[in-house]
This record gives C-alpha cells, structure tokens and sequence, in this order.
C-alpha cells in the first residue's frame, strides 16, 4: 500500500487535469456510519441508538468532536476505548457486553459503494491524481490494509496514524499537497463529515459532501472538476449538512 511513509507517489504522471481528488474512507467509500453501526448492533444486547450516546458520552469526556476521534487521535487504543464503551453501556442502560472483538467485527462488514469507487476509476483514468485521506486508528491499520488492494486504486493513501495529524486539522492537507504536487485551490476533499468539509475549505481546498445520499451530487460536482480541471473556479455552493457520524 502507497502511504505517505511508503514508496514515492506518481505525481508528475497524475495531473494531467491540473486536479487532486482525495476520498475519505469510512462514509463515503463505505456505507455511512450510522448503516456500519446497525450492522454491527445486529444481534447484539444494545441498540445502535444506545451506542451512539455511549460514543458521545465518551467523546465529551475526553474533549474530542466524536465517538471515533477518541480512538483514532490515539487517545484510547482499542481495547481501552471498548472498555469505556461497556462501562457506559452497563451504567446507562444496564447492558452487559463483551466488546472484546469490536475491531474484527466492525471490519467484517466490507460493503462498499461501487458507484463511487467508478467514479475513483473514471477519474484517475482521465488524468486526475486520485488519493484516500483517512483518520485512522493504529490498531485498525491491518484491517484496512487487507480492505482493498490500494495501490491498484490510488496514487496516495494518507492515514492519520501514520502522520500525527488528522482531519478537519490544517496539517493534514498541507501533508496530502505536499503528495499531490498541487495547490490548495487544486486539491479537492470528499468526506461525510461536516468538520472535514469546513476543515478542507478553511485550507483553501474545495470540501464536498459525499458518501451515502450524497453521493450522487458528488460525482456530478467533480465529474465538472475534473472536466474544466479548475475545482478553484467552481462555486463552493451549499453550507455542509450533518454527515454520516
């Protein structure tokens, strides 16, 4: 896998449009969080309901924006943040689980949107430099390694435990410029969450709202990008809604 402490990027051979397309992973390659959450609540003592609060919960705690950053900002591991997990489940709703294999089962769940992986496709086959920009976990690292065969895929996969620095935070699109070889008004971040969005845009790039019901006006909006290969020239339209988390 291409990462940006792997081998050197493609990058005078992918920009040919002049543009930088990054997706997020988790929400907009995948199913949004919340359809990965009922998946993993099947058959479960608790409710996908009872889980987000606990996710909140935990998140304020330690003064994180959400559930997921608690852990892939590496202030819990895994076992750590699923041991907090079972302590609000069992004191909030009298739920005994054993979230002992949270990461596997939350892994065996490979659905993705093969509407949008096309659209990766198409894209890079025109010219565009097309990369992943990822918060994740070091403990998930495997999982998503063994998730897709990514340098078939991407000129660049850039994951936050690999880097110290993650989304909506302005280092991690100066790290993901530094690969693409272009400025911020050519780079261009597809993500599900509202933060990573805004985040994108105060960095200068172009922030699109993608993944799930939204896929649809993403493909549309950057089929146009990449088609003018000027995204700085296109109208930043539509304030972010809530996404997927």
């Amino acid at each position: 896998m291409r990462t940006a402490r792997g081998t050197a990027t493609k990058t005078a051979t992918r920009t040919a449009t002049g543009t930088a397309i990054w997706t997020d992973f988790r929400g907009v390659m995948t199913p949004p969080l919340r359809e990965g959450l009922r998946a993993y609540c099947e058959g479960k003592p608790f409710t996908p309901e009872q889980l987000g609060q606990c996710l909140r919960v935990i998140a304020d705690r330690h003064g994180c924006p959400d559930g997921m950053a608690v852990l892939d900002s590496g202030i819990l591991s895994e076992r750590q943040w699923a041991a907090e997990i079972e302590q609000e489940l069992s004191a909030r709703f009298g739920v005994r689980a054993d979230l002992s294999g949270l990461g596997p089962e939350w892994w065996s769940d490979r659905r993705i949107d093969p509407e949008w992986l096309a659209a990766l496709r198409s894209w890079r086959q025109a010219g565009a430099f097309v990369g992943v920009i990822s918060n994740l976990p070091v403990d998930w690292k495997d999982h998503f390694t063994d998730f897709l065969d990514w340098d078939e895929l991407f000129d660049e996969v850039l994951l936050s435990c690999d880097l110290q620095a993650r989304k909506p935070d302005a280092g991690m699109f100066r790290h993901a410029e530094s690969r693409s070889g272009l400025p911020p008004e050519s780079n261009v971040l597809v993500d599900d969450l509202d933060d990573n969005v805004a985040g994108a845009r105060r960095a200068g790039w172009v922030g699109v709202l993608g993944g799930g019901g939204s896929t649809r006006a993403a493909i549309e909006r950057i089929d146009a990008i990449v088609r003018s290969g000027a995204p700085h020239h296109l109208v930043r339209a539509g304030a972010p809604h809530q996404g997927a988390a």
